[in-house]
């Protein structure tokens, strides 16, 4: 009894700080989220988290990673950026998460966005306009990965209950 009660705050923990993974660059959420509770259902012998269970968890994990992988340069091509606007935002995104939390995550991506497009096009104006069109992409993502990871939460919850 106390060891399913230690398992279950231990996939908790992991599965709330997934949930803030969505909202931070660079930290895998969602896939820590399936990981955990995929442990969890072999921890139990699969008799709760059945493998049906998985499968579905498992399609939204990986529609999270596309979701990921797209928003930010959906964004960026929104606004018409160049292809060193969107690794300006990803290598912003990234140095702006380490060197500046947590004020980081709002400039970097906006400026690493306007500093590779400002490098290729010259243009402060359509610089400016891309770095918002790609921080505007990179917050529909986490705000998608974020309700995506609250379903998997309150799934999780049903299903143990």
């Amino acid at each position: 009894m106390a060891s399913n009660v230690i398992m279950l705050i231990v996939v908790f923990s992991l599965i709330l700080v997934g949930i803030v993974g969505t909202m931070v660059p660079l930290v895998p959420g969602i896939p820590l989220i399936f990981i955990s509770i995929a442990a969890y259902g072999w921890y139990e012998g699969f008799q709760q988290i059945t493998p049906k269970y998985l499968v579905i968890i498992g399609a939204i994990t990986v529609l999270s990673v596309i979701i990921d992988y797209l928003s930010t340069s959906l964004g960026a091509k929104y606004t018409g950026s160049s292809k060193k606007g969107i690794w300006g935002a990803f290598l912003g995104t990234f140095l702006g998460v380490i060197f500046f939390p947590p004020l980081g995550i709002l400039l970097g991506p906006w400026l690493g966005a306007f500093i590779g497009e400002y490098i290729e096009l010259q243009d402060v104006g359509a610089a400016i306009k891309t770095g918002f069109g790609t921080v505007l992409g990179l917050f529909s993502g986490m705000i998608f990965n974020l309700i995506l990871a609250l379903i998997m939460l309150i799934s999780f919850l049903i299903i143990i209950i």
